[in-house]
């Protein structure tokens, strides 16, 4: 393996990393520190570098404009978290045109998965023994609650992560 190559995969490796630490984060205390979409942001240029004419710089940064522009309207709208926005604008960058959709689509379907099994917990929390579970309602601010998007977020990055490997 040449050095050029392991740079790649080194900073892929630390691409992941950052996802899972942002999605402890978010678990643990609802937050994601700018330092982690900082990070994300900062080890692109290494890995883009090193992959040469394989990454196109104008795409990529075109696409995580994109997607921190329509995070700040969800943001402005308080349909997500800033710290949220930050980090899927930073995985984008990473996925650029070729994953820009599987990250969307995975990040989706983990988002959906997290939400279920929250709403299940809730319901079976409710609910006291299991035999009543069918019967108890759920709160109404229940659906309110925020959720720790950043674990989906990392889902999705994690895709993009692996593809990238395969691809090294």
């Amino acid at each position: 393996m040449d050095l050029s190559a392991a740079t790649a995969e080194f900073t892929v490796l630390a691409f992941a990393g950052l996802l899972l630490a942002a999605a402890a984060s978010d678990w643990r205390s609802m937050t994601v520190p700018n330092r982690y979409s900082l990070a994300i942001l900062a080890l692109f240029p290494s890995y883009a570098v090193v992959m040469g004419g394989d990454v196109d710089w104008l795409a990529h940064l075109g696409l995580a404009a994109a997607a921190f522009a329509i995070g700040f309207l969800l943001f402005a709208l308080r349909l997500c978290g800033g710290g949220d926005v930050k980090l899927f604008a930073a995985a984008a960058l990473w996925a650029g045109p070729p994953l820009i959709v599987p990250l969307a689509f995975y990040t989706a379907m983990a988002g959906g998965f997290m939400a279920l099994v929250l709403w299940a917990n809730h319901r079976i929390q409710r609910a006291g023994i299991p035999a009543n579970i069918l019967f108890v309602k759920s709160e109404e601010s229940f659906a309110k609650q925020p959720m720790p998007y950043a674990v989906a977020i990392a889902a999705g990055g994690l895709f993009v992560a692996l593809q990238l490997l395969l691809g090294v």
